[in-house]
């Protein structure tokens, strides 16, 4: 067996499915590719760049209260084994949970920034009861199973967003808050590639083999300004964007594109424990579910209208993840719920969760799924 450092060098230049491939030939190429991936995928490098040590275990702390995840190019750095130097750390947190995340976050030296000039003279604790959307009546939110809409200027699923900076060295942390489940958000990102989250217990790559092994990113149709010129960053940091609608990625099962259900930490997840491991309550995020589905872009469709053409052939296609959001009285996180029937599914057991007393239904709702998805 080599050692450990010149495994470092050789393991390197590998994909995942190449490490995956050399473990499989001995038991000393397991041995050795286990050893490698406990230290190439491991978060204290990625978070020291931001806390100290004892800070570090202290944010997993807040991220397992709070259901906080990391993602966008950092969760993104920490599944490619790469560095980008400019790059902030993007957290995400459903916005009636951000308040101590905020404040904890001043207490060891990073000094809230105010994105509106013309806002400089309100305090961290006042921003943190504002939100987007003026229109949006935080303390009266909707319940029950309803449909994702688009709220405002950063995109589907944003509340806000709270800008940290700290000197010396120079580091910046957005801590981005989401109406109902935050990740809202990450579905409705550019493109796949950046599906990938971080939480107090594992990591996701939500498309990985597209992602790491095939450098791929299928464009979502989401809304927001700034769409074009963040898939432009990631063309330039080497993938490819791919359109909706190629035959080989709708028709082949292996594909990471094709249509399918999912949920976080499913089989087709790349899924890595964050170590070492903390004596902290298992999180809920596998209770969100969601499905990528095609369909035909209208404005096309409209264009070919006009002109007189054959509807049928109009258009094009037009990826997108679909859910209906779940927000409910008795359950401490908001979710994705896939489709009507999984919503069927939960309600008996949401209704009686009203009927329960004060207590938090999470843990059970996320045990009857798993239950049904071993079925």
């Amino acid at each position: 067996m080599l050692p450990a450092t010149t495994d470092n060098v050789f393991f390197s230049y590998l994909s995942p499915a190449d490490l995956f491939r050399y473990a499989r030939t001995s038991r000393s190429a397991y041995l050795a590719v286990k050893s490698f991936t406990r230290r190439a995928f491991h978060v204290h490098p990625l978070l020291s760049r931001f806390f100290t040590d004892s800070q570090i275990n202290y944010f997993r702390y807040w991220q397992s209260r709070t259901g906080m995840f990391i993602s966008g190019s950092t969760a993104l750095q920490f599944f490619d084994r790469s560095f980008y130097a400019d790059s902030d750390l993007d957290i995400y947190v459903e916005h009636r949970y951000c308040t101590p995340v905020a404040l904890w976050l001043e207490s060891i030296g990073y000094t809230f920034q105010h994105r509106n000039s013309l806002s400089q003279d309100k305090s961290l604790e006042i921003a943190l009861t504002e939100t987007l959307s003026e229109s949006i009546d935080m303390n009266n939110l909707p319940q029950g199973f309803f449909d994702s809409t688009s709220m405002g200027y950063f995109g589907r699923g944003v509340a806000n967003v709270y800008n940290f900076h700290k000197v010396n060295p120079d580091r910046k942390i957005q801590l981005i808050t989401s109406y109902y489940a935050p990740l809202e958000i990450i579905l409705n990102f550019h493109s796949t590639c950046v599906m990938n989250l971080i939480t107090h217990e594992s990591a996701y790559s939500l498309y990985p083999h597209a992602t790491f092994e095939e450098r791929r990113s299928l464009v979502i149709s989401t809304e927001g300004s700034r769409q074009e010129s963040a898939r432009n960053k990631y063309r330039e940091r080497g993938w490819t964007m791919v359109e909706a609608g190629q035959d080989e990625d709708i028709r082949n099962a292996r594909s990471d594109f094709t249509p399918r259900r999912r949920y976080i930490g499913d089989s087709r997840c790349w899924t890595i424990p964050i170590l070492p491991k903390l004596d902290l309550p298992e999180g809920f995020l596998a209770t969100n579910t969601w499905e990528l589905e095609y369909n035909l872009v209208m404005d096309a469709l409209e264009e070919f209208k006009t002109f007189g053409h054959n509807v049928e052939s109009a258009g094009r296609l037009g990826s997108s993840l679909s859910f209906t959001i779940l927000r409910w009285e008795n359950l401490r996180f908001s979710y994705l719920v896939v489709d009507k029937s999984v919503q069927d599914f939960l309600s008996p057991a949401l209704l009686q969760s009203s009927e329960g007393g004060s207590r938090f239904y999470d843990e059970d709702i996320l045990k009857l799924l798993q239950w049904d998805r071993q079925h």
